[in-house]
């Protein structure tokens, strides 16, 4: 019995139609019609409002408590931007830690450095002694060496008078500050 010559050719016609659909849709995909997600580098890919982070130290006792109204990571650059961060760093030994303030902070990456900047404060009260606050523009502070550094102007208010200078080193730990230049100070007589 012959096949009749219409039906082999519809036949053929029918089978290339249905091998080229398929060779479509497999170099097409339905997938490729999803929207490909790219995150902007200036957008954070997380945050959190009044965070509060504290670390410890290989002992389990608290090295800082760092306060912040909103924390976000931005993908980018791998740093965790603070509005008005507050920190409470502890030095070994001692009850009272150093309360650090400032309006705007930056973690960088791993937590090795807190760069802080606009109307920073530090203050300390020591049992039976005045209070000290130090305020500057800007200061880096280095947790895990447990130092803080600025280079930019410096104010120190004590009971009995003020210092100013540019640039300073300060040790948490030992609890000393090295001005670095132009150091005035004023001091009232006891």
């Amino acid at each position: 019995m012959k096949i009749p010559r219409y039906l082999v050719t519809g036949g053929i016609v029918l089978l290339a139609v249905a091998l080229a659909l398929a060779v479509g849709y497999w170099n097409i995909r339905p997938a490729s019609f999803t929207p490909q997600v790219i995150q902007d580098p200036l957008q954070p890919d997380f945050f959190m409002d009044n965070a509060r982070i504290r670390q410890l130290d290989v002992n389990g006792q608290p090295v800082y408590d760092l306060d912040s109204v909103r924390a976000a990571h931005q993908v980018g650059d791998d740093v965790t931007e603070l509005d008005d961060p507050k920190l409470l760093y502890y030095r070994e030994g001692e009850q009272q830690p150093w309360d650090v303030q400032a309006r705007y902070g930056e973690v960088s990456a791993g937590g090795d450095r807190v760069d802080l900047s606009q109307n920073v404060v530090i203050e300390q009260q020591l049992t039976g002694q005045p209070l000290r606050r130090l305020s500057t523009p800007a200061l880096s502070i280095f947790p895990h060496r447990h130092f803080a550094e600025t280079d930019r102007s410096v104010r120190i208010e004590a009971a009995n008078g003020v210092t100013t200078a540019t640039g300073m080193e300060a040790n948490f730990n030992d609890g000393t500050i090295k001005l670095l230049s132009n150091v005035r100070g004023e001091h009232e007589a006891l």
